[in-house]
């Protein structure tokens, strides 16, 4: 017990002050708004740069049959298009919930249908657009999925949805009707620790970055588990070196090469099917550095691959010979 009565001024001022900061500590652990944003992944601090062509953590991207560029310009809430030569065409979309609008969008995907399927990721479902920008509706909301980064669409136009914060993939049927939900939070098999990029492989599988257990892991389109494989060098934590940790990946699908970002150690790791063989592409011709923090990479047929650079803002071509 405190005896205030024998303290001088100086000492009741000490305590009076320690009690000060330890009633603002607890105001502030038990805050509910932060509470709420413990559970939402880190983000980084947003920019009111907007000017068409230039990026505010540029994230997934697509490449189209003519080559054009598809570009999450994620805290700018919108979506760039470029052509081959990567000069800037169109932009749409802007900070809100209305459809078309976004709240930070991370992940694209062009399906059969030539439509491309956005991850609005904290709107918390999948919006469809034409390639020109139209919006043609969206779907997913229902779900309860928390943050999710990215989704596949399948030769037959269902939408596999990594939800990234539940530690899930969620089934879309063409019409957006949900179907299945596959996969529990764990680190074991079809368990998985903050999936982000998902793709559909040339042998119709499902390849999924498993960030937080360090692997891709692959399965059925019917969510039966296949294969797996470690992904060395990704770093644990979200943001190291100044890098946001958020992989995403590609496929060459002619030559059987699967791309996927390490933003950390700023390359691109290029494996086979299997995940047996792998290449890094960190460096160009004159071993000068290639990346500065490269979040996502589209193949563009011909060898070509595009990354999306948040270190650089700027889209970075390299052509892979071997």
């Amino acid at each position: 017990m405190i005896n205030l009565a024998s303290m001088s001024k100086q000492e009741k001022i000490i305590i009076s002050t320690l009690f000060g900061i330890l009633l603002i500590v607890i105001l502030v652990m038990f805050n509910p708004d932060n509470v709420s944003k413990e559970r939402k992944p880190v983000q980084q601090a947003q920019s009111s740069e907007a000017k068409k062509g230039s990026f505010n953590s540029a994230r997934d991207l697509d490449v189209d049959a003519e080559g054009n560029i598809y570009v999450v310009d994620s805290r700018n809430h919108r979506i760039q298009k470029f052509n081959k030569e990567n000069a800037f065409v169109s932009m749409w979309g802007k900070e809100g919930e209305d459809k078309g609008k976004f709240k930070e969008p991370c992940g694209i995907d062009m399906g059969p249908d030539g439509n491309l399927y956005v991850t609005d990721t904290w709107n918390s479902r999948i919006q469809v657009f034409n390639k020109s920008g139209k919006y043609i509706r969206d779907f997913g909301k229902d779900k309860g999925m928390w943050g999710p980064r990215d989704a596949a669409v399948d030769k037959n136009g269902y939408v596999y949805v990594c939800d990234t914060g539940n530690g899930k993939i969620e089934k879309f049927d063409p019409q957006g009707k949900s179907v299945a939900t596959i996969g529990t939070k764990g680190a074991g098999k079809l368990q998985f620790n903050e999936p982000f990029g998902i793709k559909e492989g040339p042998d119709g599988k499902l390849y999924i970055l498993d960030r937080k257990n360090y692997r891709v892991q692959i399965i059925t389109t019917n969510g039966q588990y296949v294969n797996e494989f470690k992904v060395d060098g990704w770093a644990d934590g979200q943001i190291v070196n100044g890098c946001l940790m958020e992989p995403y990946l590609s496929m060459d699908r002619q030559r059987g090469f699967i791309y996927i970002t390490d933003s950390t150690n700023k390359r691109v790791l290029r494996y086979s099917l299997d995940g047996k063989k792998k290449k890094i592409i960190d460096k160009n011709e004159n071993g000068a550095p290639l990346f500065g923090c490269p979040l996502s990479v589209a193949y563009a047929g011909g060898g070509k691959i595009v990354v999306s650079d948040s270190g650089l803002n700027k889209l970075i071509s390299y052509i892979d010979k071997d």
